[in-house]
């Protein structure tokens, strides 16, 4: 029987409290060099690869949603018959995109990727956009789920993650309760409450 790799082989508890307190850890290129910048160029270079997977779309959120520090890049991809308009009026125009969101984790070299359906709405005249909503992976317990309809784009996805040497972690894992006492820069969970998925990928707005 195969023995199952727990949390604890993935990280410990020490490296988990290090990734709270912002520290980069990893043994791979280029989080081994401790340099924002490089991790930063190397996150971009994998935007680019996927943004080459043909008939994908890959948006990318690079500058911590506006405010605060983010633990991560997020990134959004959908195929373009993907993106379907809603409703036309008043000169506006909504528009639903249902795609995949890819959180990159900017102080050690894995991912979560999990669904979103994103709304957002143009002024039909200029093209601008006036509105949107949009979820996130971080705030529920049950988000890191694929439907089958995504099983050919998440393929492509995670192909392009291991050629940059990203670990894509487990829901299962990810969902487990942290077994230490901490306080976590996230507006997405009460002390008491963080997950392992917490002490990874967290936003301090």
């Amino acid at each position: 029987m195969k023995k199952r790799r727990g949390v604890s082989s993935m990280f410990s508890n020490e490296q988990l409290q290090n990734l709270i307190e912002g520290k980069i850890i990893g043994s791979k290129f280029p989080y081994d060099t401790k340099n924002e910048q490089e991790i930063e160029a190397h996150i971009r270079r994998l935007y680019y690869r996927i943004n080459r997977i043909p008939n994908l779309v890959c948006e990318v959120e690079w500058d911590h949603f506006g405010s605060g520090y983010a633990s991560f890049v997020e990134f959004f991809c959908y195929q373009k018959e993907d993106a379907v308009i809603v409703e036309e009026k008043y000169g506006r125009r909504e528009i639903k995109t249902e795609g995949i969101i890819i959180d990159i984790c900017r102080l050690a070299p894995v991912a979560i990727m999990g669904q979103d359906d994103r709304y957002k709405t143009i002024r039909i005249e200029t093209n601008e956009i006036v509105g949107g909503a949009h979820g996130s992976l971080l705030g529920g317990t049950n988000q890191l789920k694929l439907s089958k309809k995504f099983r050919t784009i998440e393929e492509k996805l995670k192909q392009a993650l291991n050629e940059f040497d990203y670990e894509l972690l487990e829901a299962e894992k990810m969902n487990q309760p942290l077994s230490f006492k901490t306080k976590i820069p996230t507006i997405y969970r009460e002390p008491g409450e963080y997950s392992i998925m917490d002490a990874i990928f967290y936003w301090e707005d």
